[in-house]
């Protein structure tokens, strides 16, 4: 009984190795994964269809309209005013009460003072304000990068890790079925049976871990870009 368990275990060793006799090979990291242009690309899509960059522009848009019209307001302090006088016969009496000699018409200009000084530093302010709003916008450029560049790392992360966890899952459904099939033999211990039962089970729950981590960080990268991955190209 016990050379033939050692033969198992020789036998299930080589079989479930896949470089038995060498060294370990080293998997390879995520550097090698990744993909500057897809990034930049994955960049591009938050910018343009994030909501909050939308929001950013709208708020611009709207103080470059107010700065418009306090430009087109420069009129407003003069006041222009005009009195028609009929040049009938019978009208052409002076009026003694509010000494009216002319006839025709008259034209007159006033000028709010108060209202005039203030345009210029109301010009300047809703400048300040477009400017404002931009700088906001350059700064969330930046943020929004670094969160675009964080997602897609951490996407590529599970992409390795899923590819690791199908790895040890298969290996592990392989040994439970060698294990299987030595103990219905009595080749193996039920212990032994036991033992390749929790490897499997566990090996299959971290594929599921996995798989949820992939799907979970492939969605937190679409709420950046508002498009499937697979979408853009």
């Amino acid at each position: 009984m016990n050379n033939k368990k050692y033969i198992y275990f020789f036998l299930l060793f080589f079989v479930t190795s896949s470089n038995p006799w060498g060294t370990v090979k080293a998997q390879d990291g995520i550097l090698s994964e990744i993909s500057y242009l897809y990034l930049n690309k994955l960049i591009a899509a938050a910018k343009e269809n994030y909501p909050r960059i939308k929001n950013y522009n709208s708020q611009i848009k709207a103080a470059k309209n107010d700065l418009s019209g306090i430009k087109i307001s420069w009129l407003e302090p003069f006041s222009f005013q005009y009195v028609s006088r009929s040049n009938d016969a019978s009208s052409n009496l002076v009026n003694v009460t509010t000494a009216d000699v002319l006839n025709g018409y008259q034209f007159g200009i006033s000028v709010s003072p108060g209202s005039l000084l203030a345009k210029p530093s109301q010009i300047k302010r809703a400048k300040e304000q477009v400017k404002m709003v931009e700088y906001e916008l350059e700064e969330y450029y930046l943020t929004l990068e670094t969160e675009v560049k964080t997602r897609y790392f951490t996407y590529l992360q599970a992409q390795k890790s899923i590819a690791a966890a199908n790895s040890n899952y298969l290996d592990a459904e392989n040994t439970l079925n060698i294990v299987k099939t030595a103990y219905q033999k009595a080749e193996v211990t039920l212990q032994d049976f036991n033992d390749a039962n929790i490897t499997y089970n566990t090996a299959y729950t971290n594929k599921l871990s996995a798989e949820t981590a992939l799907l979970t960080a492939k969605a937190s990268l679409e709420e950046l870009t508002v498009q499937k991955l697979e979408e853009i190209k």
